[in-house]
């Protein structure tokens, strides 16, 4: 006999920031309101799933976790239905949860996705730190089901299709980062849930010329965000070739956009279930207008220029898009050079190049379109090896300070 745990649609949840401080330069700020209202998906209850005979707990009370359905089939095994926020959407079918009981006691999991198939290597972990991939998964034929078996221990498992990094975990890296580089921190806007949407730059140039990177806009792009860390942190290094860019160069860093997607475990779609990177055209969200506004003003009281533009995400496999070259940049040819220079750092297996066109709707057009910036978009694959994206972010910084720095 199958038990039974069935999801609503809710149209409020509370959230709790994290508790390290998002910062203007007056004082502290907190979340804002939640717009009840603009919220257009499909919530998700959280909970604790209690199977006391079996001495088995699963839970989705956490930020970024994601359980649609979950069923008892017998004493260990235990079937987990994984749907997204609304459709129709981009198949990034994310599964977040953790689980816990008996120690030593064999669970049997089976992800079911009745609309799409399986895509991410379940990953486990008990510190949010150390993740290990789960190597005993098998799929059915059609993908849509991939079942594998965990040992609990006396530790909970926290299992997920990537490595988790919330909101509240990207807010307190931007605090430390901020603290230890000496950047401002700027709240620039809210999104629907009320989370403060936060811009980092450096200070040290007379902010003339400008270096923008973004990140986070689909909530399961971690690996993408992971390369953007290495990327700005190698940007604002304590080295010569860093220290000399940072005289002539304000870099601008909004590490997370789509902060109630993230924490909702959405797989693509803000609260209003939307993809906020085909938001750059009519910036109907409050998100990517919080961006636009910001740039545009900051651009306008500096008398300022966007040299560079990169979007970290993340897809099946490494891929650039880049926009059609053109000689009217403000820096012609430093997004070819930029690749060139990875293309060189990579060997033989080269990351694809895929150029399109400049009048799209997504942010690369615009950052290039709009402000004349060199501008393209970083996917970073849902498997490279992470060592290798960090080698391969940090090269790419190097590349262009060196081409900056000229």
């Amino acid at each position: 006999m199958k038990i039974k745990h069935s999801f609503f649609y809710l149209t409020l949840i509370p959230f709790v920031i994290s508790s390290c401080a998002v910062k203007r330069q007056t004082g502290e700020v907190k979340t804002a309101k939640i717009d009840e209202a603009a919220i257009k998906i499909a919530r998700q209850q959280k909970q604790i799933f209690t199977f006391k005979d079996q001495g088995v707990y699963f839970s989705n009370n956490f930020p970024s976790a994601r359980i649609n359905q979950l069923e008892k089939e017998n004493d260990s095994t235990y079937s987990i239905t994984i749907k997204s926020e609304n459709r129709p959407i981009n198949p990034s079918p994310w599964f977040a949860f953790k689980v816990w009981g008996t120690p030593h006691k064999n669970v049997y999991i089976n992800l079911k996705y009745p609309e799409d198939k399986h895509r991410y290597e379940p990953k486990v972990t008990t510190n949010y730190v150390d993740w290990k991939n789960i190597t005993n998964v098998k799929l059915s034929t059609d993908k849509k089901q991939a079942n594998f078996k965990v040992q609990l221990s006396t530790d909970t498992l926290i299992i997920a299709a990537q490595e988790i990094i919330s909101a509240a975990q990207s807010y307190q890296w931007m605090d430390k980062f901020a603290e230890e580089r000496s950047l401002n921190k700027q709240v620039i806007g809210y999104s629907i849930g009320g989370k403060p949407i936060v811009a980092l730059n450096t200070i040290k140039s007379d902010g003339k010329k400008i270096i923008v990177v973004l990140s986070r806009q689909h909530p399961p792009e971690v690996s993408g965000y992971m390369a953007m860390v290495e990327f700005v942190e190698t940007l604002t290094g304590n080295t010569e070739e860093a220290r000399n860019f940072l005289k002539n160069y304000e870099l601008v860093i909004i590490p997370m956009v789509n902060p109630d997607g993230v924490d909702e475990g959405n797989w693509r779609h803000s609260f209003a279930g939307v993809d906020l990177n085909r938001d750059w055209t009519d910036f109907k969200q409050p998100e990517t207008k919080a961006v636009k506004e910001y740039l545009l003003n900051k651009v306008k009281q500096q008398n300022a220029k966007v040299y560079f533009a990169l979007d970290f995400h993340s897809t099946y496999n490494d891929v650039l898009y880049t926009n059609e070259y053109r000689k009217d940049t403000n820096k012609p040819g430093l997004v070819n050079n930029w690749i060139k220079g990875l293309h060189d750092f990579e060997g033989s297996k080269k990351t694809e190049v895929k150029p399109s066109g400049n009048g799209g709707n997504v942010s690369k057009a615009w950052l290039g379109r709009v402000l004349n910036a060199e501008a393209l978009t970083y996917e970073v694959g849902d498997n490279t090896p992470r060592l290798y994206l960090k080698q391969k972010a940090k090269k790419v910084a190097e590349v262009l300070m060196n081409e900056l720095n000229k």
